[in-house]
């Protein structure tokens, strides 16, 4: 019993930290290719460059949630670890939509999306 609660515990963990690694990750990364699209969040309406860059912000995010889905299911191949940590995600993600509250449609899609990333990680890995 105590081994099943400790792998659930590192599953739920490692999943966590590697979205978030991979997500701060990729949004320096990205800020050092195109260094305006440090300021896209707060403003009211975008060009079409800065959608594109909002689309790979969402891109990045989502494949970060996918990465933490088969990280997750590599330790514990329990789908009640993607829901828990798909939440904490979500409550960040909604943090962060009260923080800048535009552009409201990329908050929308990403917290739309982040079950379904890491469920499809999930379903990849216990496929196997």
């Amino acid at each position: 019993m105590k081994n099943i609660k400790w792998k659930t515990s590192l599953a739920i963990a490692s999943g966590f930290f590697t979205i978030v690694f991979l997500s701060i990750t990729f949004a320096l990364l990205e800020s050092q290719i195109y260094p305006e699209s440090t300021e896209l969040f707060g403003k009211t309406s975008l060009n079409i460059h800065e959608w594109y860059l909002l689309l790979l912000k969402l891109s990045a995010n989502l494949f970060s949630c996918f990465i933490g889905g088969l990280v997750i299911t590599f330790i514990s191949k329990k789908t009640q670890n993607i829901i828990w940590v798909s939440d904490f995600i979500t409550l960040i993600i909604i943090w962060l939509w009260y923080s800048t509250k535009h552009p409201t449609l990329f908050w929308m899609v990403s917290i739309l999306g982040i079950f379904p990333s890491m469920y499809l990680g999930h379903r990849l890995v216990r496929k196997k």
